[in-house]
Parts: C-alpha cells; sequence; structure tokens
C-alpha cells in the first residue's frame, strides 16, 4: 500500500477497483484503513474503493500538533485530487468519521452522491468536551494500553465476532501512537455537524449494531429520522466497529444500497 503527501502529512491509503463509482472508506477513532479488511475487496469488484489512515493514525505520519475537523476534511480533498479520484463520492463511515463526511457535504453539495453512516456520532455536545480532553490527556500520558478500559474494553468486547478478527483489531489498537490518539480525541470533541442532518439530501443509509453498547441502536434510529428520506438497517451480530465485527452484513447492505 502506498503512501502520498497531501496537505502538508504523508497519508498511507489503498486505492482499489478499476471502474465504477467512487467509494470513500473512512475508519474510526482508533482505527486505520485495516479496519476494511474484509469489506474493501468485496466492494472493489464493483466499485473505486479509496481508503486510507488519517493523519496521525495507521501507518500516516505521525503529527504533533492539534487539528480540527476541517484539517481532516483538508486531508481528503488533497488526497483525493492527488489521486484523480472523481466525484461524485459515496462516504462509507464508522463512529466519529461520520462528521468529515457531514462537514465535505456542507462544503461541496454537489460531489456527495451517498452517505453510508455506520453507528454515526455526528457531533459531540460541547458540555462533553471535557471528559473527552480527560481521556486524551489520559492516552497521550500513560499510553494505549492503559486506556483500554476506558476505550476498546466498551466498544469491542472480546467475543463478538471472530475472535482472530479481534485480536488484530486489539494489536493494531495498542500499536496506535498514544499522541495522534489523544489528538484525535481533542479534535472530536470540538466537533459537532448535527446541524447537518436535516440538510442532507443524497440518497443515506444508517446503520446500526444491536450489540453496540456505545451508541445503543435506538439512538441511532432515532438519529436516522432527522435525515430526510434515510433508510435504516440494524446488523444483528454487530457491534461498534462493524467493518471487523460484522464485514460480511455490512458489504451486503453497501451493495444493496449503492448503484454500480
Amino acid at each position: 500500500m502506498p503512501f502520498i503527501d497531501a496537505n502538508g502529512v504523508s497519508l498511507h491509503y489503498a486505492l482499489a477497483g478499476a471502474a465504477g463509482r467512487s467509494v470513500v472508506l473512512m475508519h474510526e477513532l482508533g482505527g486505520t484503513l485495516q479496519s476494511w479488511d474484509a469489506v474493501a475487496p468485496r466492494l472493489a469488484a464493483r466499485f473505486r474503493v479509496l481508503r486510507y489512515d488519517q493523519r496521525g493514525a495507521g501507518a500516516s505520519e505521525k503529527v504533533r500538533q492539534d487539528f480540527t475537523n476541517e484539517t481532516l476534511v483538508e486531508d481528503f480533498e488533497a488526497l483525493a485530487k492527488t489521486l484523480g479520484l472523481e466525484p461524485p463520492y459515496a462516504f462509507v463511515t464508522v463512529a466519529a468519521a461520520a462528521t468529515q463526511a457531514l462537514r465535505f457535504l456542507e462544503k461541496h453539495p454537489d460531489q456527495v452522491g451517498a452517505l453510508v453512516l455506520c453507528n454515526p456520532a455526528p457531533g459531540v455536545d460541547p458540555a462533553r468536551a471535557a471528559a473527552l480532553d480527560e481521556r486524551a490527556a489520559f492516552a497521550m500520558r500513560e499510553g494505549m494500553r492503559a486506556s483500554l478500559p476506558t476505550t476498546l474494553a466498551l466498544s469491542y468486547p472480546a467475543n463478538l465476532g471472530e475472535r482472530a478478527a479481534y485480536e488484530a483489531y486489539l494489536g493494531r489498537y495498542l500499536a496506535n501512537d498514544p499522541v495522534g490518539f489523544g489528538l484525535a480525541f481533542r479534535c472530536l470533541a470540538r466537533t459537532n455537524m448535527l446541524h447537518m442532518l436535516p440538510q442532507i439530501r443524497c440518497p443515506t443509509m444508517v446503520i446500526a449494531g444491536r450489540c453496540d453498547t456505545v451508541r445503543p441502536h435506538a439512538g441511532t434510529a432515532e438519529l436516522a429520522k432527522k435525515i430526510p428520506g434515510a433508510r435504516f438497517e440494524l446488523i444483528e451480530e454487530a457491534g461498534h466497529f462493524m467493518p471487523t465485527q460484522a464485514p460480511q452484513a455490512l458489504a451486503a447492505l453497501i451493495e444493496d444500497f449503492l448503484p454500480q
């Protein structure tokens, strides 16, 4: 998988599929492009599929300065331009990555063809910012393993999905740069794109995991009602990180939703 300089940072990416519409897979906070390993090849048989490690994550450049949701959107814009990935884009996001797709939609409504929002976290109430800042500071200070009880242990129970998939995810999670992880939490703490939900006009599917204890499916169903005409789906055996926990069920829903 290659690297490219975009918006002032080195980004690790994978681009697959020779033809079809442009599908952008955006990983969760704490995840990497490998979160999509069991989904991307199946989609690439029909679509042009881009996935990448966001700044500070995975094999992308480890930054040491605070960044904003706007910065992350600009990273995608620069990457897509350099790669020649043509709009309209279908964004498939997990959790907090929804904020990036919604901001891009706000800036470029004519360049978004569809949204698939998995367990979306489209914004943070300012009253919760201090709690996220505290979690960020703890990870930066104590490291990823010390953070597990308040992060991964809640969002990815070891008994959900295939054991091998969990162990691989745990290994990647522990390999995160704690500073980059903390900066991403601080970014999320200051991001709120909830105002965009009723303004969405492109086809949108919202997917929840029945086993998600971080973002319970009933709340996600209510969120979907704020999006005009949105389709809501529930994956029975998925939790918060459904691309890893229930990849085949997720890929099937995406294939059904997106025209080629």
